[in-house]
């Protein structure tokens, strides 16, 4: 009997013990499940909004493209109705082939034959020229318009991720009425940080942070994990003493994810109303315009990029090889005879000209170019090889040499551009038929600078001067520029990986049922009673709600993630953005745990949910929705402005004050 009470007893404690580390492990799994949901769910959020920006920067390439189609139509319909102005004043032209009355010319013939031309040309430049005033206008205003719903749909995100950690949150509560599973006000400070960093990470003080850093690891950075701990995804966050403690700056890189802060998405036109942007998002905003323009010109159809029409013949010799001792040389010659009727439009700007804004953007518009002569081409590819002994063998040529010569018949350019400083004026700008020489030699406007039209060339520039000096026939203004859209930031084009997405979550103790708990067995007395307790070295755990709690974080990220077998880098054109958990950097670990006052980093002492809403829609007011509206008014089409200001304005007040209702509604 006395065995059996000592068997009874011991048995009753290990089954006490069983049950609170029963409890205490289905409550961790519990709210760790729950933080990772959270943060999942905000970064998936964020991998849809940027999915949405890339199906929006695709269809403004479309847009821009098509606008490019009209321009293009305008050049190529002008250069065979203006057939009369050119042979009409070109001196050869003017020779009687005939000394009998009427004494026809060799222009007469040249009008005669080209009828033809000149009336497919007209019929089209008179269909084109309503278009083209007022098409592109509206085009080019309807991109401006996306990427303001661009900026407007990302305070619109934020919103959704303000709210959803709470929806989360309470699809993991157990059936028990007094189970509570609470999200940390600490998750509102980590997502205005995210926001920061996502879009204006030059506002972070780099500075301040790396002395937090630097005396959060004099303190001991991380959590302890367990019960009152801040655990990461699928357990502790300590770290383990053989790992090689990292240095600040690279800590400081996998919080903000580079050495020096730089925006997660850059606004291609980084209008800025109280500051200006830092140096690096306005040369990666200068690059992606660049890189912009670079994929419009790709895209190109054969018509934009290399339109031929000739009605030449030719011949061409077999590939010669001629051996000459270490020197071999290889070479075909073509030749055709005829009229090359060539031409190209590009998007490309004027570099004597900026941006309205003041930082030096390229301010890029479309211009189109087409000539057509009468003349030879002879093209010579030439290869020459050098091969000796030991070196090897080594290509010093390898391309083809274009000569030629013509007489004109017709040329036309067309230009649409925001205002007349942006325009081309004379030849020299456009480039010169030495472009042509080589075949390799990239050629924006297709053959149009092949050396046959040398001397029509020249004839456009002078007495015609059809370049640009006449404005009224030859450039339309009204473009609104590259469209004010987001691209991705050159350290997050690297990673093909967002900034860092945090969710805190806690359960209170009284919650938490183990043996000591009123609702539960409630043993409080004895020496086997157990005293569940929180933490007690976080001076920072007023941001979780108090210390008596079971508390954790998680962190997620979105990433590039392109269908199998297609190789892509990272970029903001295609929509394969998604989301997945991470392990939390160890500076998200140390604001967990109190050793890094985020506070004090944002300038952030209130954490009151309007405080934090008003705080975060200021900053997203001045630095992403107010520059993409102003820049829309200010260039969209005058005749369209009275009436799209106040929409546009009452769009912009609305969306903002819905999204400090619902993120006030959802920190509260």
């Amino acid at each position: 009997m006395v065995f059996g009470l000592l068997f009874i007893g011991i048995a009753i404690i290990g089954l006490i013990l069983l049950f609170n580390q029963g409890i205490l492990t289905r409550d961790r799994v519990q709210l760790e499940n729950a933080a990772d949901a959270a943060a999942y769910s905000q970064a998936k959020l964020f991998a849809r909004h940027q999915n949405l920006i890339a199906y929006t920067n695709r269809a403004i390439v479309a847009n821009e493209l098509s606008i490019g189609q009209v321009v293009a139509l305008m050049s190529w319909s002008k250069r065979y109705s203006n057939i009369p102005r050119w042979v009409n004043s070109f001196p050869a032209y003017q020779v009687p082939i005939l000394l009998i009355p009427p004494k026809p010319s060799v222009a007469d013939v040249l009008n005669a034959v080209t009828l033809p031309y000149q009336i497919i040309g007209y019929g089209v430049r008179a269909a084109a020229t309503p278009v083209m005033k007022i098409y592109p206008d509206v085009v080019s205003s309807f991109n401006g318009i996306m990427g303001f719903f661009q900026k407007a749909f990302a305070i619109a995100t934020f919103e959704a991720q303000a709210s959803i950690p709470g929806q989360v949150v309470k699809q993991h509560l157990m059936d028990n009425p007094n189970d509570k599973l609470e999200v940390a006000p600490l998750t509102s400070l980590l997502l205005v940080q995210n926001f920061i960093l996502t879009y204006f990470a030059d506002y972070l003080p780099v500075d301040a942070l790396l002395d937090q850093i630097s005396g959060a690891k004099d303190t001991g950075g991380g959590g302890t994990g367990g019960t009152g701990g801040t655990g990461g995804t699928g357990g502790g966050t300590g770290t383990g003493a053989a790992e090689e403690e990292p240095d600040d700056s690279s800590l400081l890189a996998d919080f903000i994810g580079a050495h020096t802060p730089g925006s997660m998405l850059v606004n291609l036109a980084p209008e800025m109303h109280n500051k200006q942007a830092s140096q690096k998002d306005a040369l990666t905003s200068r690059d992606a315009s660049r890189y912009f323009a670079a994929t419009i010109n790709e895209q190109r159809n054969a018509w934009l990029s290399d339109r031929n029409f000739d009605a030449a013949v030719g011949l061409s010799t077999p590939q010669i090889t001629l051996p000459l001792g270490f020197i071999t040389i290889r070479f075909k010659i073509g030749f055709e005879v005829g009229v090359f009727n060539n031409g190209g439009t590009a998007y490309v700007y004027n570099p004597m000209s900026t941006s309205a804004a003041g930082k030096a953007m390229p301010v890029f518009g479309w211009a189109s170019l087409d000539f057509s002569s009468m003349g030879f081409k002879l093209q010579v590819d030439l290869a020459i090889q050098l091969c000796l002994p030991v070196v090897g063998c080594v290509t010093i040529f390898d391309d083809g040499l274009r000569f030629g010569f013509g007489l004109p018949l017709g040329g036309a350019t067309s230009q649409f551009v925001t205002s007349p400083q942006d325009n081309f004026y004379f030849a020299p700008q456009w480039g010169s038929p030495a472009q042509g020489l080589l075949t390799s030699k990239p050629r924006p406007y297709g053959d149009a600078m092949d050396p046959v039209h040398l001397v029509t060339y020249g004839w456009g520039q002078f007495p015609l001067a059809i370049y640009g000096t006449n404005i009224a026939e030859d450039v339309n203004t009204g473009y609104t520029g590259s469209p004010s859209f987001f691209v991705l930031g050159d350290d997050h084009a690297e990673s093909g990986r967002s900034k860092e997405f945090t969710v805190a979550v806690s359960k209170p103790l009284q919650s938490i049922r183990t043996s000591d708990n009123p609702d539960s067995l409630n043993i409080q007395r004895g020496r086997f009673a157990l005293d569940t307790q929180g933490v007690d070295d976080n001076p920072l755990a007023f941001m979780w709600g108090d210390a008596d709690r079971m508390m954790t974080i998680s962190s997620a990220e979105t990433y590039f993630a392109p269908p199998s077998g297609r190789e892509e880098s990272p970029n903001q054109y295609s929509p394969y953005w998604d989301a997945r958990l991470r392990e939390p950097s160890r500076v998200v670990q140390m604001i967990a745990s109190g050793k890094i006052d985020l506070r004090e980093i944002l300038g952030l002492h209130n954490l009151s949910p309007s405080s934090v809403a008003g705080f975060l829609l200021g900053l997203a007011t001045d630095y992403v929705v107010k520059p993409g509206r102003d820049r829309l008014l200010d260039k969209l089409p005058t005749m369209i402005k009275p009436v799209a200001k106040p929409v546009l304005e009452e769009i912009t007040d609305q969306v903002l004050d819905k999204a400090i209702e619902g993120i006030t509604g959802a920190m509260e």
